[in-house]
């Protein structure tokens, strides 16, 4: 299997017809470093695409401050799920760069939907993606150590956000360790120490901002053929 883009970036995989169709509907403008994109609690009736910059989705920590829940990069897309299900926006959405945002309107989009059955396609592709993540994350969390977990989410990162680097040296999954302890519901500290004993085992290399996953079968391997004491063994009354 070949990993594909980034799941929330499906625009560069389609037709040239289709984003030109895009294009057509869409506008741009500017947005400074520190300017919030969208806010918690309120429904928005635009869709954005990040054609440069990088944003961070903030949602509240539960002590009276924020923390980064996810961080989306150019050419993904923000309020996307938004678009399809009306309800407001679930986090503060602040632009951490300069950015440079492609505008659509939500009806614009749904008339676009109705013309092109193929991008329909490919937005439930990515949404079954993305619930496919999260019900196995949910599953593993009661059934999987730490490392455990972290090497089945590292491997279905490998696909879902995954960037195959040139000759074949590993695959690129730029997501910072912050938003993988959010992931795994793991502290900064204890996931740095895993993702140190993957890279001493040579099955990563840790990067500033990014993980490169350095040989995808053997984190499959490692997914059919856990260590003994990793398996899951029920508890016994």
């Amino acid at each position: 299997m070949v990993p594909i883009n980034h799941t929330n970036n499906f625009f560069d995989e389609l037709s040239p017809e289709l984003q030109n169709a895009f294009d057509e509907i869409s506008y741009e403008r500017n947005a400074a470093a520190g300017e919030e994109l969208l806010h918690s609690g309120c429904q928005c009736s635009q869709l954005y695409q990040l054609r440069a910059g990088k944003v961070e989705y903030r949602v509240p920590d539960g002590k009276g401050g924020e923390t980064v829940a996810a961080t989306m990069n150019k050419g993904d897309w923000i309020g996307l799920p938004e678009a399809f299900t009306g309800l407001p926006a679930t986090a503060d959405v602040m632009a951490v760069t300069p950015v440079l945002l492609r505008i659509i309107p939500h009806r614009d989009f749904e008339l676009l939907l109705d013309r092109h059955p193929v991008l329909a396609r490919r937005l439930l592709q990515l949404f079954s993606l993305s619930l496919s993540a999260v019900y196995h994350q949910a599953r593993d969390r009661n059934a999987l150590p730490l490392k455990e977990r972290l090497l089945r989410t590292l491997y279905m990162l490998a696909f879902s956000h995954g960037k195959t680097l040139r000759q074949q040296q590993g695959i690129l999954i730029e997501m910072p360790q912050e938003e993988l302890s959010q992931r795994l519901a793991a502290a900064r500290q204890t996931l740095n120490r895993q993702l140190k004993a993957l890279e001493r085992e040579g099955l990563i290399r840790v990067n500033y901002g990014s993980i490169t996953v350095l040989g995808l079968h053997r984190l499959a391997e490692r997914q059919l053929n856990p260590p003994v004491s990793a398996k899951f063994s029920p508890k016994l009354n």
